[in-house]
């Protein structure tokens, strides 16, 4: 059902109304107001007045409204957009539908002040993942990235999402860490009928699809995303190392180690996994198939809908890289310290399963229960040439990776209404959720150029290989309720009370474990043996013992670590909207916050854990203002107080491979929280109930921000620390309206556009050593981005062509150290293209074409390239049949 726009009535219908449609999905809806039902249609036709009843009249006491909605509308997000008391952006399943993206993250780049860095980690007003927030469906969720607090937005496919909603400015009813903003991701709901689709899709990549690309001899089962076990450590070696036992040579100082013939024989089942790259190996085109199915049924008065829907996707993505990295000299200019040019393939796999199951009890009674399984495997072959310390030196360096990301969550939801206790309502929802990531067998090494023969034998030096073996789980247990009473105070004017609690439980436990081959014996320099042109050839049972190459672990004692974390929240809030022109919104939560991190060695018996804690206490404030000064048009105001604590590896001193710079980070147990404090202000106007426009300032000043560090006498080894202050402010317009105003032929095209200016500044204080620059811009804060759309849909909704481009500005990728200039990666201009066709009632072909303009990703240094690559242009095509009933 379509709602409309008149004048404010001053009962409280519409807002209930409105919030009943939002939280139902397609269904069928029942609201009685609190007020007579002749006040609400005096409101709606604008009187004045109230006129008397007649001497007959018959009051009504309630008044019961029916309608169906279209789940994940245009319209519907746009009015929650305007009628909510916080500053937001909403982006619909329909409008998700027009630009062709295939992920969350992909999409969101369209939102005002909003980019994405890494094809996965939203930054909101320039604010990276530190300061962003992921909530699904109203709960906390955990992250399979061990070095990022938020989930990876690439892992959610558009197809299972209703709709996103980004909360700009912060209210008592959200989670207290909260900076740039909030994304809340709606899945979709249970349907009233029957539905039904099956979809099937092929891609063409011109930088990976038909060329040649790197690959490895993996498992049988790689193209499901599903390591066969071709990966595992060998079972004779798992299970001498199950219970955290080192692997150490038996020797007079420890007597309990392993004999030589016992290490031979796991050298000799570790290198069997293999270690050669196919350089020559052809890569197929991309391709996809999803599917959904649901209904609706009816047991006696309770109606239930089920939907279920699955996703399978495999791409390939090839890249030829530059990487460059320079030194500082006393005059300060830059001189080449490293040259590399890089190939990688990565092959992508995603699976995602989602169930929804939804009971209707009455029409103040409703319970939902949703599942959804997400998984994303990258298997990465890479392959690096040039020198790294000395430009006469050349070297190749290899890299075999395998991960699995996956996020199991089920969620169970109930919305009530007691229309005996004055329409009192009550939400409520448990989330327990799992994350985890899989990293079995990454293996690199080395090859250096022999300057007299050139060519190229294993490397002798001691970092020549290296295996490693990473796993990840994040469990949480999320449950919340909130209680809404809605109070009429007069003919003109309500107020609604809000209460809540809220719990969250975090467990996390990371292990890693490292393993190299080293030279004990005279084989290990045998140029005949390191001549092999791959390490297969090089770790054979004939040179694995005591006279060649020993496997030796090098597990460091800072790898492994476990962690915890007890949030409890309450809040409370008042809503008072005064003569339908003023709306007042004020708010309080309370946290109490336990983290912990304990860092300890594997075998290390007398070696006490690395304890980190956090123990707080927060009370954060919220305060809104809404002025309606007209029916099209209101202004907006709002303060709030938040936070951001430092993410559980930040706080563990184990080291981790930051993967935007490549880099090794070390966290510090001494990271204290940020205090932020928000101030914002927007002016919308609404031409229609789809169409709109606004303009908005905000400025967020920080206390004790995190930084990245250099730790000074390491080369490159990164930490972080708490800097003084930091400030944030910025612009924001959007815009979106059809185009027939500009006259008949302009009727079925429809333009948007959005820009968001973006300033900050950082001053490190005294944490600031060794970088350059002491004030500067915040990390990876684009100074603008933009978004421009044009689209056409034809009067039968059955062609539909959306032309989309997204730009933004340099940003700091990697902060520059003695006396050397920050790396910036540059302007990115993008460039896509959509048709939907459909045929009939059934059938539709979908056309997406990406990156069109395909620039160079650059990264540079002062003048200079530090790194750069092309992403390659992608075509898509997609057919759906969508049976009817």
């Amino acid at each position: 059902m379509n709602i409309p726009f008149p004048p404010r009535p001053k009962v409280a219908l519409l807002p209930f109304l409105i919030a009943s449609l939002l939280a139902a999905g397609p269904g069928i809806v029942h609201a009685t107001p609190v007020a007579p039902a002749a006040d609400a249609e005096a409101e709606a036709e604008s009187s004045d007045e109230v006129p008397a009843e007649p001497d007959d009249a018959t009051s009504l006491q309630g008044v019961e409204v029916e309608g169906t909605l279209t789940e994940g509308a245009q319209d519907l997000y746009t009015d929650e957009r305007r009628t909510t008391a916080a500053v937001t952006e909403a982006i619909s399943a329909e409008q998700i539908a027009r630009t062709g993206d295939s992920d969350a993250a992909t999409t969101l780049k369209r939102v005002t002040g909003l980019s994405v860095v890494d094809g996965k980690y939203v930054f909101v007003r320039g604010l990276g993942d530190r300061y962003s927030s992921v909530l699904l469906n109203g709960a906390q969720i955990p992250s399979p990235d061990p070095t990022r607090r938020v989930i990876p937005l690439d892992l959610f496919p558009t197809e299972l999402l209703e709709g996103v909603v980004i909360q700009k400015s912060y209210t008592a009813d959200m989670p207290g860490e909260f900076g740039g903003g909030t994304i809340q991701l709606r899945t979709r709901g249970v349907p009233v009928g029957f539905v039904a689709k099956l979809g099937l899709g092929f891609g063409y990549d011109s930088s990976a699809s038909f060329d040649d690309g790197l690959g490895y001899a993996g498992g049988n089962r790689d193209w499901t995303g599903f390591d066969d076990g071709a990966r595992e450590l060998p079972g004779a070696l798992a299970d001498a190392l199950a219970d955290g036992t080192i692997l150490r040579p038996q020797s007079p100082t420890n007597p309990g180690g392993f004999s030589a013939a016992e290490l031979e024989s796991f050298g000799e089942a570790l290198a069997a996994k293999g270690y050669a790259v196919d350089s020559d190996r052809n890569i197929k085109p991309n391709s996809n198939l999803s599917g959904a199915l649901g209904n609706s049924f009816t047991f006696g008065d309770v109606k239930v809908g089920v939907l279920g829907a699955l996703r399978y996707a495999n791409s390939t993505d090839h890249f030829d890289e530059t990487r460059n990295s320079f030194g500082v000299l006393g005059d300060g200019s830059l001189v080449q310290s490293s040259g590399l040019d890089l190939k990688r393939t990565i092959d992508n796999v995603e699976m995602s399963s989602f169930l929804s199951i939804g009971a209707d009890l009455n029409e103040n009674h409703r319970l939902k229960n949703t599942t959804l399984l997400l998984r994303s495997t990258e298997d990465e072959t890479q392959l690096a040439e040039g020198f790294s310390e000395d430009p006469g030196d050349v070297s190749r360096f290899y890299e075999l990776t395998w991960i699995e990301n996956e996020l199991l969550a089920t969620q169970f939801a109930g919305e009530h209404r007691f229309p005996a206790v004055r329409d009192l309502a009550l939400n409520w929802q448990l989330t327990l959720a799992e994350a985890s990531r899989e990293s079995p067998n990454t293996r690199n090494y080395r090859y250096d150029r022999n300057n007299t023969t050139n060519a190229f034998q294993f490397s002798r030096r001691s970092d020549s290989n290296a295996t490693v073996y990473a796993d990840l789980e994040d469990s949480s247990e999320d449950f919340s309720f909130a209680f809404k009473l809605p109070m009429m105070l007069n003919d003109e004017t309500y107020l609604d009370l809000s209460a809540g609690a809220g719990l969250l439980r975090r467990d996390r436990a990371s292990e890693i474990r490292r393993f190299e081959f080293g030279g004990i014996g005279p084989l290990a320099n045998d140029p005949t043996v390191i001549g092999g042109a791959t390490p297969d050839l090089v770790f054979t049972p004939g040179t694995i013992g005591t006279d060649g190459f020993q496997l030796r672990e090098v597990t460091r004692g800072t790898d492994n670590y476990d962690a915890a974390q007890d949030l409890d929240a309450l809040f409370v809030s008042g809503d008072l909207n005064w003569k339908s022109a003023y709306r007042f919104t004020l708010g309080l939560r309370h946290e109490s916050n336990d983290q912990q991190v304990s860092t300890f060695a594997l075998g290390g018996v007398n070696a006490p854990p690395i304890v980190a804690e956090i123990n707080t206490d927060d009370v954060l404030p919220s305060a809104a203002f809404t002025w309606l000064y007209s029916d099209d048009a209101q202004w907006r105001a709002s303060y709030s107080e938040t936070l951001s604590r430092p993410e559980f590896r930040e706080l563990s001193s184990a080291p981790f491979t930051d993967p935007l710079l490549d880099l090794e980070t070390i966290g510090n147990p001494d990271l204290e929280p940020t205090a932020i404090r928000h101030f914002d202000l927007r002016w919308e106007y609404y031409f229609s109930y789809t169409e709109s426009f606004s303009a908005a300032l905000f400025v967020k000043d920080f206390e004790s921000p995190i930084e990245k560090i250099q730790v000074p006498g390491t080369g490159s080894l990164l930490s972080l620390a708490n800097a003084d202050s930091a400030t944030n402010r910025g612009i924001e317009l959007d815009w979106f309206r059809g185009l027939g105003f500009l006259g008949d032929r302009f009727e079925h095209f429809y333009g948007a556009a959005n820009y968001a200016w973006i300033d900050s500044e950082i001053d490190l204080g005294g944490v600031n050593e060794i970088q350059t620059n002491a004030q500067r811009a915040l990390q990876g804060q684009s100074p603008f981005v933009a978004n421009l759309q044009l689209g056409y849909r034809n009067a039968d909704n059955d062609l539909e062509g959306t032309l989309l481009y997204n730009v933004f500005g340099k940003r700091i990728s990697q902060v520059g150290v003695f006396g050397a200039p920050d790396i910036y990666e540059q302007d990115f201009h993008s460039l896509d293209f959509n048709l939907r066709r459909q045929f009939d009632d059934e059938w539709t072909l979908k056309l997406r074409l990406r990156n069109l303009l395909d620039p160079k990703v650059e990264f540079t240094q002062g003048d200079e390239i530090t790194r750069e690559f092309r992403r390659g242009r992608e075509l898509g095509l997609t057919l759906e049949w969508r049976p009817t009933p």
